[in-house]
């Protein structure tokens, strides 16, 4: 089966790619990023994704780790800052979803990804609570839109104990989790028949 991971390359893409080279199934992967991976694609252009997958034809799952926002006090938030996460994190996605399902084999999957912020509110984190709130609503409701016979979900994970260097005083009262366990939820997504569900990895 050929699974193209989008942030392949980062701390979470390189853990789902790990865990899927120990799976007793065969994969064929294709990372897929801005700047990395066997593939570059830029989410927030359909041009992009367009070639993209004119490039790799198609494929069996769709997962996406890609996807940032902008932290920063409410009331310091610029029309930038707010287009820029809804670009990257929401449209990108959404694009994923509209476009990659054209290229879907039947019974193929797309996982998207949302987050916990959307629950467990942290200082500077409105942009991301919004954005991993509507991933989840989009991908539940957009399984139950889509005529073509394809799986979409979405992981909402914790932030991560290897990013926790990085992030601890944002996440002051969040209990992280291990990105394996993360990278675990999107395989069992992957080989499962789940469909329509947000999988919490808190």
């Amino acid at each position: 089966m050929k699974v193209l991971i989008l942030g392949g390359h980062g701390t979470l893409g390189t853990a789902i790619v790990k865990e899927l080279n120990k799976s007793k199934k065969e994969y064929e992967i294709i990372t897929a990023g801005r700047k990395s991976g066997d593939i570059q694609v830029d989410m927030t252009s359909k041009e992009s994704i367009e070639a993209m997958f004119q490039k790799i034809g198609n494929v069996d799952h769709i997962v996406n780790a890609a996807g940032s926002a902008t932290m920063a006090p409410l009331e310091n938030l610029t029309q930038e800052d707010i287009k820029f996460s809804l670009n990257s994190k929401l449209l990108g996605q959404v694009n994923m979803v509209l476009i990659g399902s054209k290229y879907l084999n039947e019974k193929g999957s797309i996982t998207l990804i949302a987050g916990i912020i959307k629950e467990e509110f942290i200082k500077m984190g409105t942009m991301y609570a919004l954005i991993n709130g509507a991933v989840a609503s989009f991908a539940k409701a957009a399984a139950f839109d889509i005529e073509k016979d394809i799986r979409i979900n979405c992981v909402s994970p914790s932030v991560f104990n290897e990013s926790m260097v990085e992030y601890e005083d944002y996440f002051k009262g969040v209990k992280p989790v291990p990105v394996e366990k993360a990278a675990l939820a999107f395989v069992n997504v992957i080989e499962s028949d789940i469909n329509g569900e947000e999988i919490k990895v808190y």
